[in-house]
């Protein structure tokens, strides 16, 4: 009993004492919403494994021993849940990577508040951004508990795991030394956008209509990542485009596979195309009849209704008018103040003005982005470790004032005393964390 009871008290003081340390730090002052979801959460699990070892009776019998041991496995879960979210936080001290993640969030915060404001209502706490071992992003959803943490499919603190009001962005190593790979960042906010305003049943409606009977299987299948790219668009314009094909191309028998909830990255490409071509971009961008050449029914019944599924998306009602509304013209267009800023973002002190706005963080990602592609086609490779550092200096200090915003209050407590009881019950199956 003293033993386990010593293991509970030792990770809540390991945990407040992270907690404190981390909320005198200005660098996490923004997600202060999320340091207090995780101190609720965590601290009432482990309350319930305290409450648990006190209602035995003795630790001396046989169900003493059972009950310390439950509460022993659960501290191994409690344990775990806290360092995968610490580990993802902490990236943003000196010897991790401060300087891509300062410039991540104000992106990410970019695309996420954007949606929110064109329906005028209050957003859910924001993503957390993190970087990964990875070559593309991920969007954790807020109703998707890590994989290192998942539970068996049939185990039902799935349900409430799967509820922590923490959602994040896993971004690729390689933005750690090319800061323009921060725009991959709006497509994965979509999938977050998608979920909390609930678009996901106008969004498999849209594309059922669009595409009729024999292809709605398909479409609605793919609707998450469908919306995603098309809002990728919205708020970076020909920028998303380029990471996509950046990271899709390929030979055909690459090009021409769906691949689980993708459609074909051929697929994709064009269908980015469509939206930038029904947005109003000008120039050459990649269009479903520029793709209809590849020799597969399959691809070429799905490219047909591209033009189709465009315009159903982008005509979603949307607050007081439609997905359209969200465009930014400016990166759609490619206009002058994205140009004049490309321009800048090379020189050792960048003269960028008008920021702090809204918008300002989107531009510039997708500023970055159009300066990378004119120097790699001018040659001028030896350019673009300045135009890194000058994308992630600018970007970082470019978003308005303001933190991520937190959740109900009565919603998260009862959200952490619903885990706190299946975790007690998680514990009693006699299963290893």
């Amino acid at each position: 009993m003293v033993r386990s009871r010593t293991a509970v008290d030792a990770l809540a003081a390991q945990i407040r004492d992270w907690l404190d340390v981390r909320r005198a730090d200005p660098v996490f002052h923004r997600f202060a919403s999320h340091l207090h979801t995780l101190d609720t959460v965590l601290t009432r699990m482990l309350d319930r494994l305290l409450a648990e070892l006190t209602a035995a009776v003795s630790s001396d019998t046989a169900a003493g021993y059972e009950r310390c041991r439950r509460a022993d496995r659960g501290v191994a879960t409690v344990r775990r849940l806290f360092l995968w979210y610490a580990g993802k936080y902490d990236q943003r001290l000196p010897d991790g990577h401060p300087a891509v993640l300062g410039a991540a969030d104000e992106l990410a915060r970019s695309c996420w508040t954007e949606a929110f404001a064109a329906v005028k209502r209050k957003p859910p706490t924001g993503p957390l951004c993190f970087v990964d071992n990875r070559v593309d992003a991920l969007a954790g959803r807020r109703c998707e508990v890590p994989s290192e943490l998942r539970p068996g499919v049939d185990d039902p603190v799935a349900e409430f795991v799967g509820r922590l009001p923490i959602p994040v962005i896993a971004l690729p190593e390689t933005a750690v030394r090319e800061g323009w790979w921060l725009v991959l960042a709006a497509h994965e906010t979509g999938h977050h956008v998608l979920l909390d305003l609930d678009l996901a049943a106008p969004v498999r409606v849209a594309l059922r209509d669009a595409v009729g009977l024999d292809l709605a299987q398909d479409w609605t299948r793919w609707h998450n990542e469908v919306f995603a790219d098309l809002y990728s668009v919205l708020m970076v314009g020909p920028a998303a485009a380029w990471a996509i094909d950046e990271l899709q191309y390929g030979p055909p028998e690459h090009l021409l596979r769906p691949r689980g909830g993708y459609p074909a990255p051929l697929v994709r490409l064009a269908l980015i195309g469509e939206t930038l071509k029904a947005l109003g971009t000008p120039g050459d961008v990649p269009t479903a009849a520029d793709a209809a050449a590849a020799e597969d029914a399959a691809a070429a019944t799905h490219l047909a209704v591209l033009p189709e599924v465009v315009h159903a998306l982008l005509d979603i009602p949307f607050g007081t008018g439609t997905l359209r509304s969200l465009a930014l013209d400016e990166v759609v267009t490619s206009g002058p103040r994205l140009r004049s800023w490309s321009a800048q973002l090379t020189r050792p002190e960048p003269a960028i003005g008008a920021l702090g706005s809204p918008e300002a963080p989107r531009v510039l990602a997708a500023a970055a982005v159009h300066r990378y592609r004119a120097l790699t086609a001018a040659g001028e490779d030896d350019t673009l470790g300045a135009l890194h550092t000058g994308t992630l200096s600018v970007l970082a200090r470019s978003g308005p004032p303001g933190v991520l915003a937190p959740p109900g209050e009565a919603e998260l407590e009862e959200l952490a005393d619903a885990l706190g009881e299946l975790l007690v019950e998680r514990a009693a199956e006699g299963e290893p964390a």
